[in-house]
């Protein structure tokens, strides 16, 4: 049966986060808020001295990735109350993007192999977790959900990435309620060591909490960090029928690609424009209708100019007045969750009429000369919210939030 008109908007109903300033959602929010950072000096078995990073605390014999995105994915459910709603099962959908697996559980394998372990037993401790499609399928099974299962895989776009197919299969009648989002834990030494290797870490001068400085001139990188983040999306007529209050609706989103490298990002700013455009365009609005931006910010060379860049081009004047943040300087770069854990910190942005600080931002570069957010949050009626998410390999993702009640 049909309801009212625009029940068939998705809205996100559910929220779960797990990251280095706090075990949940509202920790995480409160510390964001007040401008706080997760980083610190690592101390772990097989890492060199002086690394530094964003870890999550996180117990249990399993992969920390798959950890962490249960912890977050049981918060999200019991957020929206979903357990006891009468929910159809094949109905519902799992679509949960660990990007490349779980890192730690192939190494585990790996190493029981070399200290002279049985293939029988590395391949029945750990080589399932290592799959990208671990996630998704650990999450259906945990819930019951016998709807569409899928494991999106886009490098650091992962998370949105779930979340917009999450939005389309909706829209598209094929389930009423989906899980969405991703989880990582790359705290490890051969990916360290990659990323060192790529120039892409920051570069830490004693305190590791102002390290990373996005869009600041004195940028030099960005820290990884672990975490892992879970929304529920359903239909708003669905929502309703249930007595849920949405954050926000997930108005519309666009994916592209830059098709220029394999880690370098194409310094033309069309390609990301013509992805906002279409963003705004799927949702119906326009720029003049934006508050603020959720930016990708890594505090790269390449990354931050990019993104502004693109956002004049598509946005013209109406960029100057719109309040960006960059999350990565306080959670660090969860690489395959970063878009689900912004995308979750933009809907707590637009609950609250909150745009949190971008920390670290005290030079700002004169090719990141759009407003920042600098040194703390400032609270405005947000409407309308952008997100952008940029993964190596040229993903390009944007997604458009907006208020229920907005017009």
């Amino acid at each position: 049966m049909r309801g009212e008109p625009g029940d068939d908007r998705v809205v996100i109903t559910g929220i779960g986060l797990a990251t280095s300033l706090g075990p949940g959602r509202e920790s995480t929010w409160e510390a964001l808020r007040l401008g706080k950072s997760g980083a610190i000096w690592l101390d772990r078995p097989g890492l060199e001295p002086g690394h530094a990073g964003f870890p999550a605390s996180m117990a249990g014999d399993s992969d920390p990735a798959l950890g962490l995105l249960a912890r977050a994915a049981d918060e999200a459910m019991a957020d929206a109350r979903v357990a006891g709603s009468g929910l159809d099962p094949d109905r519902a959908a799992t679509l949960i993007g660990l990007s490349k697996g779980g890192v730690r559980s192939l190494a585990r394998g790996l190493d029981l192999l070399r200290s002279g372990g049985s293939e029988d037993e590395a391949l029945a401790r750990h080589w399932a977790e290592s799959w990208p499609s671990s996630g998704a399928s650990l999450l259906a099974g945990r819930y019951g959900f016998r709807g569409p299962c899928l494991a999106p895989v886009a490098a650091c776009a992962t998370g949105l990435v779930a979340a917009l197919r999450a939005a389309d299969l909706i829209r598209r009648g094929a389930c009423d309620l989906a899980l969405a989002g991703g989880a990582d834990a790359s705290l490890e030494p051969i990916l360290l060591a990659a990323f060192r290797r790529m120039k892409a870490l920051a570069r830490v001068d004693g305190d590791p909490t102002r390290a990373v400085r996005p869009w600041d001139r004195g940028r030099t990188g960005f820290l990884v960090g672990e975490g892992g983040a879970v929304l529920v999306l359903e239909r708003l007529g669905h929502a309703r029928a249930r007595g849920i209050a949405p954050y926000a609706e997930l108005a519309g989103g666009a994916l592209g690609a830059d098709a220029f490298h394999e880690t370098a990002l194409d310094p033309d700013p069309a390609g990301l424009a013509r992805v906002i455009g279409r963003a705004l365009e799927s949702a119906g609005l326009g720029p003049a209708d934006l508050v603020a931006v959720n930016v990708h910010g890594t505090a790269t060379g390449s990354n931050d100019p990019l993104e502004c860049r693109a956002l004049r081009r598509a946005l013209g004047d109406e960029a100057d007045r719109l309040a960006c943040s960059a999350n990565k300087a306080q959670i660090g770069h969860l690489l395959g969750a970063a878009g689900s854990a912004e995308l979750a910190i933009a809907a707590l942005s637009v609950r609250d009429g909150h745009a949190p600080p971008t920390l670290n931002l005290e030079h700002p570069d004169p090719a990141c000369d759009l407003d920042g957010t600098p040194r703390s949050g400032r609270s405005l009626p947000i409407r309308a919210l952008l997100k952008l998410s940029i993964g190596f390999g040229g993903h390009l993702a944007a997604a458009v939030l907006r208020r229920v009640d907005a017009p």
